[in-house]
Parts: structure tokens; sequence; C-alpha cells
């Protein structure tokens, strides 16, 4: 595959850029940078990068038809006015516990769907089997899907909606599920990709996951320094991109035609060139779809 890596935005992230997710309309690339509590928001037209910054961990950003952002911020679903920077509270969970919001995104219906983590002394140890996967559905009703989880992370589906596909970092697994986009049921899980023992200090963890119009997966892998494409259907990698920084987080399709593959990635305890860099990556052959965003 002969793609091509560049870095898009150099070293932006003071611990971990995460959550990319582009916006056709104003042709932006949001992402986060949770533990420094901050929300970017570069316009690639201008090229300038905007940030709001807050004392809680920040995990998600996804534009709200109606207006703003949907965000996240430590154990509460906001509404980010950008503009002046005023949040909303929509809703909040775990509360009592020393969880916080992780990765999420919205499905085809406009529901927003975020896991939490579990207290994280130092990477990558968080408190075990004490978190969840949520959504905030239109009318702001919160669901509760997966309970025992350690690190909530990818989400993705196919174009049909009859799958979903989700990342639990600490087993390093991939699980698949049967999906019903009206209702947001889930069944049937299965273990779709299981990451050999013998591979973490190698391949890392399964980290942030996107799919593509032919309904191929791709999931980062943080201390990997890789996104692989997976066949959904037998779990098997097809390929692999490789960048020039270990904490690869996550990634999004984007430009105008999304053709264009945006990573994000780590500087927790690494001095590289690259680090908390926010890649492109071109000619992979294939593209994605327009995210969705939150219709609440």
């Amino acid at each position: 595959m002969p793609y091509k890596v560049e870095t898009f935005i150099k070293n932006v992230a003071i611990n971990v850029g995460e959550g990319p997710h582009w916006d056709p309309e104003t042709q932006t690339l949001l992402y986060v940078d949770p533990e420094a509590g901050n929300f970017h928001r570069y316009n690639t037209l201008t090229k300038i990068d905007e940030m709001r910054h807050y004392d809680d961990n920040t995990s998600l950003i996804v534009p709200r038809k109606s207006g703003g952002y949907v965000i996240t911020d430590g154990l509460n679903i906001s509404h980010l006015d950008w503009e002046s920077g005023v949040r909303t509270v929509l809703a909040s969970v775990d509360q009592g516990t020393r969880n916080v919001f992780n990765d999420g995104k919205c499905d085809a219906s406009g529901r927003l769907w975020a896991g939490t983590m579990g207290y994280m002394e130092k990477p990558v140890f968080p408190e075990m089997e004490v978190a969840s996967l949520y959504t905030l559905e239109k009318d702001l009703k919160v669901n509760r899907h997966l309970d025992k989880i350690s690190l909530s992370n990818g989400l993705a589906w196919t174009h049909n909606n009859t799958k979903m596909f989700y990342v639990d970092s600490m087993p390093r697994e991939i699980w698949s599920f049967d999906f019903d986009l009206e209702t947001g049921n889930m069944t049937n899980k299965q273990v779709l990709v299981k990451c050999p023992k013998d591979t973490i200090k190698t391949l890392g963890y399964p980290d942030g996951m996107t799919s593509d119009v032919d309904d191929k997966i791709w999931c980062a892998f943080y201390e990997g320094s890789c996104v692989i494409r997976y066949d959904p259907e037998t779990g098997q990698e097809i390929s692999r991109i490789n960048f020039p920084t270990r904490q690869i987080t996550s990634c999004c399709w984007g430009g105008k035609n999304f053709d264009e593959l945006y990573v994000t990635s780590g500087h927790v305890n690494i001095t590289d060139d690259q680090a908390g860099s926010v890649f492109r990556v071109t000619d992979l052959g294939t593209k994605g779809r327009p995210a969705d965003v939150f219709l609440g």
C-alpha cells in the first residue's frame, strides 16, 4: 500500500491528542487533549488552531446539529458554545467514582456513544472493570449498554448499521456486536481481534477506531506506532500504517473527498521529534464516510 504520511500539526498535544472529528461544513478538524483539559478546532482553510481550556478531563467533541458542540468534561456530557466558551451540562454518569469519560462518537441516528475509564494513576494502568459504555439519546436520556469496562475506547459501524465494533483497551480486544440502529441495542458479542500476549511491547494497546466505505475497520495502537486495517468478518489484518512516534491514539476520515486519514498521537514520557503531533495519511486506496453529529 503506497500510502503517504505527513505531519499535519506538529507537537500540538501537551499530553495525548485524541478524539479527532472532521467537520465538513467548516473544513475543520476537531480533537482533544484530555488530561490537559483542551479542546482544539483546527481550520484547514486559515491554518489556525483555536483552543478552549477547562480544568476537567476533556475526551470528545462532536458538532451538535442545533448549534455548538456536545462534549465530555470529567463525568459530564455537556453542550459547548465555542464562541462564548460556556458549557451547559446535559447529563452526568458514574457519580461517586474516580472514573472519567474517554472516547466517543455519534451513530447514524444521531445518538452519542461515550464510554468511561477507570482512574489511571500512571499509563496504562486504570482501575479494572469499573467503567461503562453509555449513550446520550436525542431526548437527552442516558442509557448504559455495557459495564465492567476498564478503558472504553474506539467505536465504528458498518455502512448499513447492522454491526458495531468496540474497543476495551485493557484486554487488548476489538469486539463486534449485532446492532439495531433504531433502539441502540447491542447483541451477540464476539471477540473480533485479540492481540497476542507476546505483542504488548511491540503493538501496545488498541485505541481509537474508524471504518471505511468498504466496511473495513481501522484501529490505532497506543505504544504500537501504527494504525491497522482489519477485515471485520475474519478479524485478520489487511494492512498497516507506520508512524514516526509510538503513542498513536485515534483516527478519522476527512478532507473534501474523505480520502485523508487524520491520526492523533500522544506525548506522555516520550521525547521523539513527532510526539503529540497530528498526522495526515493519503494515497490509501479507499476513503471514509462523513462522521455523524449529535441530533439531540
